[in-house]
Order: C-alpha cells, then structure tokens, then sequence
C-alpha cells in the first residue's frame, strides 16, 4: 500500500500550557500563537497552533508529523482535558478545522473522524461543569454555591449544582444570564459580589478582561478559580484552581485509553495511505468535489447562512454516508472495487 499521507508530514501542532497562568503569560502565549500562520484552538488549559508549516518560533511545545496527529486526535477525543471525555474540546476542534484553509481542513477531518469513533465507544456526558464535581473530591459538598461569571463554563457549572441539589445557587456577573431562565433571585450584580452573605464556595469563571478578584471581593468559605487566566489571588489560601483539578483527574490511570486510540488512529492512518489510484481513494475523491460544488451552490442560495456552517453540516453528513460504503469499497478484490469507484467520478467531456 503507498504511503500517501498527504500533510501529514508537514502537520506541526506547537502547544502552549495555560493552565491557572497569570494575564501575563496568558497574553504572552496568545501573542506568540498569533504569530503562527495557523488554526488556533484556545481552551482553559491550553492554546494549540495548527498548521502545515514550520512553527516560525522554534517553540519547545512542538509536536510533527505522527506525534502532531496522534496529539491532535487525543485532544479532540477529550483525553488531554482534566475532565475526561469533557465534549466542548471537541467543538472547539471543529471550529478550529472550519477556519482551517482545505489542506489543514482535510488532515482535522482525519483526526476528528478518529476521535468520533474512539468516543462512541466511550460516550461522555463531562464538561466543564463537572470540575465541580471532581474539585469535591478535595472540599466539602456546599450547602450554598456563589458561582462568578455567566459564560458557557459557569452555565455548565450552574447544571452540575442543581444535579448535585445544592440548596442555595447565586449568580453573580454584569448583567444576568440568559441561561438563568428568568430566576432573577438567584442573580447578584458583579459590584455588590463583596457585600454578599457568606457562601460555603464561590466558583469563579471569568474571563480574561475582567479584575482579577481580591480575597475580600469573595464572601466564600473556599474558592476555585477555573477562569483563564486565572482571576484571583495566587497568594490567597482558600483557592483550588485548574492546575490543582489536573493533580487530583488521575492522568496517569488514562493510558489503557491513549492505547486503544492509538488503534483508531493506526486504521484512520491505514485508509489515509489509499491514495487518489485507489479505487477508495478515487471514490471518496469524487464525492468530496461533488460536495465542493453543493457547497458553492447551498452558499450562493443562502448566504445568511455562516459559510462554516455549512462546512460543518456538509462535511460531518458526507463523512457519516460514506464510512459503510467505503467499508465494502474495501473488501472487494481491486478489479470489482475500481469498476463501482468509477461510477461515481465524472463523465469525461467529450
């Protein structure tokens, strides 16, 4: 079989650690993934910079070639995240793929499809909300939750304190969230935060432009910060913060996990080497430059529509018709499977 791995041996994932880092380091990293000509995927625990390109900084965190996609497929299947299987990284891959002019588009599409199917075989219903639970492992269950911020992670924290029925659950941020769903008394503006009662904990998602909260701003027994970079105190005693959840998520236990990846990446690897001769290769080639073209014609017809949406849409139903046709593609002896891969190419123009 040809070794046809088209990118893959240009593939340069350069990665940044921004776990509870300072607006300082934060701002640094951001600065130095910015001056990558790259696709960038920005988390609470990491920046990472993708591209088909030589990273411009010689930067120590620099993953090519395999080790870039085998990094890049773990990351989208959640094994990196201190929250196991947590689903936002995977959307937060995708839209890094959508952004991603076609080659990189293609070489995300391998790593997604592998990191798909290693979490059906582990489906996952953990997000960032479910830091509350593992930071209870190290403090006492509240009996009243002061929750700062009113992005996606302090909603998906909000879920995980009503799942856990904790009697009392404030909200506290600029403006109350939608997500809130009209109980204006469990909403507190930001600048009466300090005045309020004492509360057993007070979760802090905040984003990177707001203060960074001094120990007398938060009226809480205990605090964990999951905000990055970080919004309080380094110096004040009551804080567990994200680098302190990656201590208690156990990644050693995960290696049984990396190992059965590696599976999925080794198959998404083999069928990547069918190159465009291949009677595979050759059919899921025609069928992309058919999409291609729907593609332009959905976008012309719908232009309120954003152009990554349909990325999206086309590209993730294309992939699911294709996978069992593909299959059998394969299981056919070469003769058999070029005469049906040719059905789907093009009529040559007279």
């Amino acid at each position: 079989m040809t070794d046809h791995l088209e990118g893959l041996d240009r593939l340069v994932v350069c990665s940044w650690d921004t776990t509870s880092c300072d607006a300082a380091a934060f701002d640094l990293a951001c600065a130095e993934a910015l001056a990558h000509d790259a696709s960038l995927i920005v988390t609470c625990q990491r920046i990472e910079a993708v591209a088909l390109a030589p990273c411009p900084l010689g930067c120590a965190a620099s993953r090519t070639g395999r080790d870039a996609f085998r990094y890049l497929t773990a990351l989208a299947a959640g094994l990196h995240s201190i929250a196991l299987g947590e689903h936002e990284i995977l959307g937060q891959v995708r839209r890094a793929a959508d952004a991603a002019p076609p080659p990189l588009a293609a070489v995300f599409a391998r790593a997604i499809a592998a990191a798909r199917a290693f979490r059906k075989r582990h489906p996952s219903d953990a997000d960032s909300g479910s830091l509350l639970r593992l930071a209870l492992r190290r403090l006492p269950v509240p009996a009243s939750l002061l929750i700062v911020g009113s992005g996606p992670t302090a909603a998906a924290v909000c879920r995980t304190a009503r799942d856990l029925a904790i009697p009392q659950v404030t909200v506290v941020s600029r403006t109350a969230p939608a997500w809130l769903r009209g109980r204006a008394s469990a909403w507190q503006p930001l600048d009466r935060l300090p005045a309020l009662p004492p509360h057993d904990l007070a979760v802090v998602a905040l984003g990177g432009d707001a203060p960074v909260l001094q120990p007398a701003d938060l009226p809480a027994a205990a605090v964990l910060d999951l905000s990055t970079p970080r919004r309080t105190d380094p110096a004040d005693p009551r804080v567990t913060d994200l680098r302190a959840l990656r201590e208690l998520a156990g990644f050693e236990g995960r290696a049984p996990l990396f190992a059965e990846l590696d599976n999925d990446i080794d198959r998404v690897l083999a069928h990547w080497s069918e190159d465009a001769a291949s009677p595979v290769g050759r059919f899921r080639r025609a069928v992309e430059l058919r999409r291609r073209a729907d593609l332009e014609r959905i976008a012309r017809r719908h232009p309120e529509i954003p152009r990554h949406v349909l990325e999206t849409i086309t590209r993730s139903l294309v992939a699911h018709i294709l996978h069992e046709p593909s299959e059998r593609l394969r299981a056919l002896d070469p003769a058999t499977a070029s005469i049906v891969a040719a059905i789907f190419e093009p009529a040559e123009q007279p």
